[in-house]
């Protein structure tokens, strides 16, 4: 018997894995690719005070840039520079970031299984069977970190993120930019209007370029946007996945032992797409609270933590749908504002890329 069984082997999974593992929990992941960090799929662009609330310490092997701000592009070709003056995000190779993970987790004491797929969860009383291809297991507790789709979610609770908040999105590792490397490149455009466009630098030479859409055409209006921009460069790897800018699933499910997390959740600011952050927190604080009610405490402090830190998420996503009814034109007033000397000067001292809500208002942060 599993104590946590942990589906999926991506961040929120191998966070909850490491924490579960560190309170003296008997944790398993269940990851369905024979690597964990494959297929690598993420921009990989992490907030610094974001990789210090998760306590990614050790080898920063999956380092490979460090950015201190941000450029705006505009429909008209006008550009606005955001510039903190200091290290603010870091760029990672997701593939070695998440063996990373999976290496601290297993150090805590977790037990990860790879090329193993979990195809049906069935509740028996106050336990869980897992069907896998392999063999069959069984659990008191789920922690579902399978990612987008939310496969057996649906299947196990009839649960799911809004399937109005997924979008299909393109990659594009470069060769042969000119752009500084501090900087990462947002540009909001007609051809893209459900998202962005961006450039985020890897050194010197190398960068990724991407956007999201639900234009039928993204990948030609991307190749478009390349030559344009980049009439330089060369394609050396192609990826495509679907990111999530709805709001999260409201139920953390912790009444019926088996708790989404991460994508699967839509634990994601809708705002950039990115769930790494604020994924990983939510995952470490519901992990938290099994934990502590397995070993006879109160989960009440870690539930109460998770909602802050959901509710920071819902009103993200209230952020991305005013954003995108401003009409094109209006961003340059928009971003003209946001990277006046004033403002700049506030964002540089109080801004934060995850507690993106909390921060634009000057109110406590809400997470740990």
């Amino acid at each position: 018997m599993i104590e946590i069984a942990v589906i999926g082997g991506g961040p929120a999974g191998l966070l909850a894995a490491r924490e579960a593992a560190k309170r003296g929990v008997e944790v398993a992941v269940f990851e369905k690719d024979a690597e964990v960090g494959e297929p690598e799929r993420c921009a990989g662009l992490l907030s610094l005070n974001g990789l210090e609330r998760l306590s990614i310490g050790g080898s920063k092997k999956y380092l490979q840039n460090v950015v201190r701000g941000a450029v705006f592009h505009t429909e008209s070709g006008r550009e606005y520079f955001l510039d903190a003056r200091r290290p603010i995000a870091a760029v990672v190779g997701r593939k070695i970031f998440d063996q990373k993970l999976a290496e601290d987790s297993e150090k805590a004491g977790a037990r990860i299984l790879t090329g193993v797929r979990v195809r049906r969860v069935l509740k028996r009383g106050n336990e869980f069977e897992l069907l896998t291809d392999a063999e069959d297991f069984r659990a008191s507790w789920i922690i579902d970190a399978e990612g987008a789709g939310s496969v057996l979610l649906r299947k196990t609770l009839g649960k799911a993120p809004e399937a109005s908040g997924w979008l299909p999105i393109i990659q594009f590792i470069i060769k042969g930019h000119d752009l500084p490397k501090d900087f990462v490149h947002l540009y909001f455009l007609r051809d893209f209007p459900d998202f962005f466009a961006y450039f985020i630098p890897i050194d010197e030479e190398l960068g990724k370029v991407g956007a999201a859409s639900r234009n039928t055409e993204l990948r030609e209006k991307l190749m478009i946007f390349l030559r344009r921009a980049f009439p330089e460069a060369r394609i050396l790897k192609r990826v495509s996945h679907v990111i999530y800018t709805g709001k999260p699933l409201q139920d953390f499910c912790f009444s019926y032992r088996f708790v989404p997390v991460g994508d699967a959740a839509g634990h994601v600011k809708a705002t950039t797409g990115g769930g790494v952050i604020m994924g990983g927190l939510l995952s470490i604080s519901l992990t938290s609270a099994i934990a502590e009610g397995l070993r006879g405490g109160s989960p009440r402090p870690y539930l109460e933590r998770a909602q802050r830190i959901l509710e920071e998420l819902v009103k993200i996503s209230y952020l991305r749908d005013l954003l995108y009814k401003i009409p094109l034109p209006l961003y340059d007033i928009l971003f003209g504002l946001l990277t006046s000397r004033s403002a700049t000067a506030y964002l540089a001292r109080s801004g934060d890329m995850d507690f993106q809500f909390s921060s634009l208002l000057g109110r406590r942060r809400a997470g740990p």
